[in-house]
């Protein structure tokens, strides 16, 4: 990206190199060299991606320092400990967010997002609302597609797996004088599994099938100006058991989802100094489901998200200072059902920002502030003041101070229950940390303490939403690289203190307690990988009575080049079959359900990438 070339020169001119620094785009929106970075990062590249065979984004996320996800029953991603709904989503720069009350708050649809079509996985931790507004209270997941190449190989990849799993995947991309192109498509389908072996129904599997594509398109007419467009399309069929009936055998609940994405792009550098970007995206995020059985609820959610936005930077010698403007309007509609009346709801908002980032000599600063006026509500400010210091050749000490909010969700301002007066959720950062960073090393502890305040729950009589509760959220995550003797090695140990802060109990679902290893190494033609995963125990209910113990989770892979075109990746996944709950239906302490995990698990799948 000729934006990343411009951020890189100064970078390296700061640094005075000649070897260009990795360019990390999600901590600016337009991107800065990774190492300038104060806040904590990670990126998940093809070949990492790839070898995660038939993982979806929550089961990815995961595997990273920070996160706890629930992938069984439904998909939640818990970043730092914040609730699923306070990390914000984007692919390609397009925001992907649902206002349906499935979720409490809605948030990100994470079961919809087709980790399948990435090539680039980049997270932030902790808040950036001070960037992206509304919904980055805990961090930042951006996905990026295949980028275009002149001399990228195209690719078609057959892969089979527990349950019936079929997947065909292929790629395609080139230049051609001044455009480019990459298309990434994707078809799987499943038998499933029984994940309620506790209930009577039909059919006693619950298949699954999803089909996802993504075009992106480019111009170059001279080295000023780029323009860009993106689409991307993932539909999304399958079952769930329903809920508990007593006596009887009853249907599976079919849902039918759709998430598509367009957005359109222009770059135009200015001179070396100045470099804008104007933006036009929308996203739509679809739900239907049926209802089979008498006691069933179906559903049908719309959620449409239409951003313009304009950012410039400006690089002098004392840093690099950008400035943004956003117009975005999200609109939500729901169908009439037996609980809830029709939804017609939507909100404009305006906002306006500034960032800046150095890194000179010892000295790296990152400060950003955002104003965001909604329609309804009256304005909020977010800011993110954040100065490292470099005390010895590739230490660093730094110290954070951030602000996030989420506003209300339309469902939940114009739903049956809601309330335009419902003020958004915020919280309050306070980060220290000290990394080291040389060549294959790496190693960084980040201690943090995040209070959120006003987040919204509903009244447990009449249903209606409304600002109670308080959570305060410490940690401290511990997390580092190397390779020994050609072998690669990477862990984390996260301990984390989630408190309610009215009831003092440990906040649900989240555990305080989680340990990861990853080694690899190669051999020959042949890669091998066992990743190792520890689970503290969690508590399934608020009022911590119902608790799931502690699990350890073994994963193994290896892909195999077989020749210059053919390579073989074979995965198991949960090697020793361990049995364990992510997530039950707890009510009046007594859990009422199990559902069930899908034990040991193989994935196998051959690439062709002809020459």
């Amino acid at each position: 990206m000729a934006c990343a070339a411009v951020v890189v020169s100064f970078s390296s001119a700061q640094a005075q190199t000649n070897e260009l620094p990795e360019v990390f785009v999600t901590a600016n929106r337009i991107g800065q060299a990774l190492d300038s970075v104060l806040s904590e990062v990670d990126v998940l590249k093809k070949t990492d991606l790839e070898n995660l065979g038939n993982a979806n984004l929550t089961q990815a996320l995961s595997k990273l320092p920070g996160f706890q996800g629930i992938s069984y029953g439904r998909n939640a991603v818990y970043l730092r400990g914040s609730e699923s709904r306070m990390t914000a989503v984007y692919v390609e720069g397009i925001r992907i967010e649902s206002h349906d009350g499935l979720q409490l708050g809605g948030g990100a649809p994470w079961e919809m997002l087709p980790l399948e079509l990435a090539d680039r996985l980049e997270v932030v931790k902790g808040p950036a609302s001070a960037i992206y507004g509304s919904d980055a209270m805990g961090g930042v997941v951006q996905l990026f597609g295949e980028k275009a190449s002149a001399n990228d190989r195209p690719s078609l990849t057959q892969a089979f797996g527990s349950f019936g799993l079929k997947q065909t995947a292929g790629k395609l991309s080139g230049k051609v004088h001044d455009f480019d192109y990459a298309l990434n498509l994707s078809s799987s389908s499943s038998d499933g599994y029984d994940t309620r072996p506790d209930l009577f129904h039909t059919p006693s599997r619950e298949r699954n099938s999803k089909d996802s594509g993504m075009v992106k398109l480019g111009f170059d007419p001279n080295r000023s100006n780029r323009l860009e467009w993106v689409y991307l399309d993932s539909s999304q069929s399958f079952q769930s058991a329903p809920s508990n009936y007593s006596g009887g055998r009853f249907l599976n609940i079919n849902h039918q989802n759709k998430l598509t994405a367009n957005g359109m792009q222009w770059q135009r550098i200015w001179s070396e100094d100045h470099l804008s970007r104007i933006k036009l995206n929308s996203s739509e995020v679809a739900a239907e489901s049926d209802a089979p059985n008498a006691g069933d609820l179906a559903s049908k959610f719309k959620t449409t998200a239409t951003t313009l936005s304009i950012d410039h930077e400006y690089i002098t010698s004392k840093g690099v200072l950008t400035a943004l403007l956003e117009k975005k309007k999200d609109v939500f509609q729901a169908d009439k059902n037996t609980y809830n009346a029709i939804i017609e709801g939507n909100r404009a908002q305006l906002a306006a920002g500034a960032a800046y980032f150095l890194k000179l000599d010892r000295h790296r600063v990152n400060a950003s502030i955002r104003s965001d006026d909604y329609s309804y509500s009256s304005r909020h400010n977010s800011y993110s003041l954040g100065y490292g210091f470099e005390l010895v050749d590739d230490w660093v000490v730094s110290a954070i101070k951030s602000t996030g909010f989420k506003a209300p969700s339309l469902e939940q301002i114009y739903g049956q229950y809601g309330s335009e007066n419902l003020l958004p959720e915020t919280n309050s950062s306070l980060e220290l940390a000290i990394q080291y960073g040389k060549a294959a090393s790496k190693l960084r502890m980040t201690i943090f303490e995040n209070s959120i305040q006003n987040l919204i729950s509903s009244r447990p009589s009449s249903f209606l939403y409304y600002n109670v509760g308080i959570a305060n959220i410490r940690g401290i995550s511990l997390s580092g690289q190397t390779s020994v003797k050609q072998v690669n090695f990477q862990s984390s140990l996260d301990w984390l203190d989630p408190v309610d802060g009215t009831t003092g109990k440990q906040l649900s679902l989240r555990s305080k307690e989680n340990f990861k290893l990853i080694a690899d190494t190669t051999i020959s033609d042949s890669r091998f990988g066992i990743e190792y995963q520890y689970i503290g125990k969690r508590f399934d209910d608020a009022a911590n009575l119902v608790e799931f113990p502690s699990h350890n989770l073994v994963h193994v892979w290896t892909k195999t080049q077989l020749t210059s075109e053919w390579s073989w990746l074979n995965r198991i996944d949960n090697l020793f079959g361990e049995k364990y709950q992510q997530l039950g239906c707890t009510s009046g302490g007594v859990n009422t359900c199990n559902y069930a995990m899908p034990g040991m698990t193989f994935f196998t799948a051959i690439q062709w990438q002809p020459k």
